[in-house]
Parts: structure tokens; sequence; C-alpha cells
């Protein structure tokens, strides 16, 4: 039997469990494989004598601004969905399997009617611990992940200017800084007019 043909066998006999797992698994998969190599080119970035540090700042807030808003949230979701269709599946299978049995078990069957039942009652158990550890890797998968991009979320940070709130402060701060340089600069130039008027009429009732 070929691999493809293994591979529908096993689709059709999961409901189509075993596809959509094996989907999750490879997205999950390709998560991790895509943070470790942003990890790599921030470590090679670092080092490298060409780039220079503002090229390196746009670097790292675009990574971290990818990986927050596009990557993170696909890989919570394969973290949750995993589990969630790897149980239900394998519930839905191990039952049909428990049922088959139980009914080969109370049926006066013949020897080999009652071993082919057993044996593809054992078959739905046996896809069904399949399908719930195969739902389980993407969660374990998860954290992993997580933990291998905080260090692009740190780097992107520290190029943004720090943590949200900070950078609002530091904003906040800058803008009364330039309100009351041009207050003052203001008051300066209505005391140069003041200056200038007053003195033009002291030259008119001179005149």
């Amino acid at each position: 039997m070929g691999l493809y043909a293994r591979f529908w066998r096993y689709s059709v006999d999961t409901y189509g469990g075993a596809p959509l797992l094996l989907l999750i698994n490879l997205v999950q998969i390709a998560i991790l494989g895509w943070v470790v190599s942003q990890a790599l080119r921030a470590q090679a970035e670092r080092v490298a004598p060409g780039i220079s540090s503002e090229a390196r700042r746009i670097r790292a807030a675009r990574r971290a601004e990818i990986w927050q808003k596009q990557v993170r949230p696909l890989a919570m979701t394969m973290m949750l969905l995993g589990p969630g269709l790897g149980l239900g599946m394998s519930t839905l299978v191990g039952a049909l399997g428990m049922g088959a049995l139980g009914d080969a078990m109370g049926t006066q069957a013949g020897a080999e009617v009652l071993a082919q039942t057993m044996a593809r009652a054992y078959r739905e158990i046996s896809y069904a611990y399949f399908l719930m550890v195969g739902g389980t890797f993407p969660m374990l998968l998860g954290p992993v992940i997580v933990l291998g991009a905080r260090r692009l979320d740190e780097e992107g940070s520290d190029a943004r200017g720090g943590e949200p709130e900070e950078v609002l402060l530091h904003t906040l701060k800058s803008l009364l800084a330039v309100t009351e340089a041009q207050g003052r600069r203001a008051q300066a130039d209505a005391a140069r007019i003041h200056a200038l008027l007053a003195e033009t009429l002291q030259r008119g009732a001179a005149a």
C-alpha cells in the first residue's frame, strides 16, 4: 500500500481527524522554525559590522511587530485547537471502537467474525490514542515557541524605546517640553513687541 493510500485510509478511519491534526502540527512546527530562524538572524545582525544601529532597531521592531500581530495569535490558536480537536475526535473514535467491541462481546457470533470485529475495534481504539497524542503536541510546542520568541519581544521593545507605557510617558514629557518652550518663546515675542510699541510711542510723543 502506498503512502497516499495509507494516509487516505487513516483519514477515513479517523473521520478526517488525522489530516487536520497533521496540518495543525505542521503549522505549529513551521511557526517554531520561523521563531528560531528570526532569533538566529537577529543574533547575526548584532555581530554584523556592516549594519548600522538604526537599521538594527528598524529590523528588530519589524520582527517584533510580525510576531505580536501575526505569528503569536496563530501559535496560540493552534495551541488551543489541537488539544480540542484531538480530544473530541479521540472520544468519538474511541467510543465507536468500544461500542463495536461491546456489540461483538454481546452477540453469539462465530470465532472468525468475533476476531475481525475485535481487530477493528482495537484499531479504532488505537486511532483514538493517536488522535489524543497528536492533539497534545501543538499544546506542548506553544510554550516553547513563546519562550523562544521572548528575545524578539525584548529587542522590539528596546527598538521602540521601551514598553508602551514608557513610550507614552516619554511622548507626553516631550509634548510638555515643546509646549513650555513655545510658551516661553511667545512671552519673549510679546515682550519684544511691547518694547517696540513703547519705543514707537515715545518717539511719536517726542516729535
